[in-house]
């Protein structure tokens, strides 16, 4: 989260139903997480110095990567035991998720489900939205 030139001192906890995923995925801890001030530059930094193939930082001192001990340690995150399991949904229930918890009118969400032949959504077209 970078704030943007505004301070993101308190961000808020989600709404009960979202809050409850949320707790069930173990990802309570990053609700906590304020950034104050994001070094553009530094940012960006590690950005160029990303590699997708090898998934590792190449630095000028050599090659880093993060492991799931450092987001363990850094994030305050569970890295064991499996994820999260949900259930299937069907059609109508992913349309009616996406219009209750996202506040995406029916219409479009309802040609989005259908675009994507499955009961889920593209994360491009989540991106465009917000």
């Amino acid at each position: 989260m970078v704030s943007h030139g505004r301070k993101v001192n308190n961000p808020g906890l989600p709404r009960g139903d979202v809050f409850a995923l949320i707790v069930n995925c173990g990802l309570l801890p990053l609700c906590n997480i304020c950034y104050e001030i994001a070094d553009k530059g530094l940012l960006c930094g590690f950005v160029e110095r990303w590699h997708r193939d090898t998934n590792t930082f190449h630095l000028s001192f050599g090659e880093m990567s993060i492991t799931l001990d450092d987001v363990s340690s850094l994030l305050h995150l569970p890295t064991i035991d499996q994820f999260s399991i949900f259930d299937e949904v069907d059609n109508n229930e992913a349309r009616a998720l996406l219009v209750e918890l996202l506040g995406v009118e029916e219409g479009p969400a309802n040609v989005e489900l259908c675009e994507c032949r499955a009961n889920a959504v593209k994360l491009s077209w989540l991106r465009d939205r917000y």
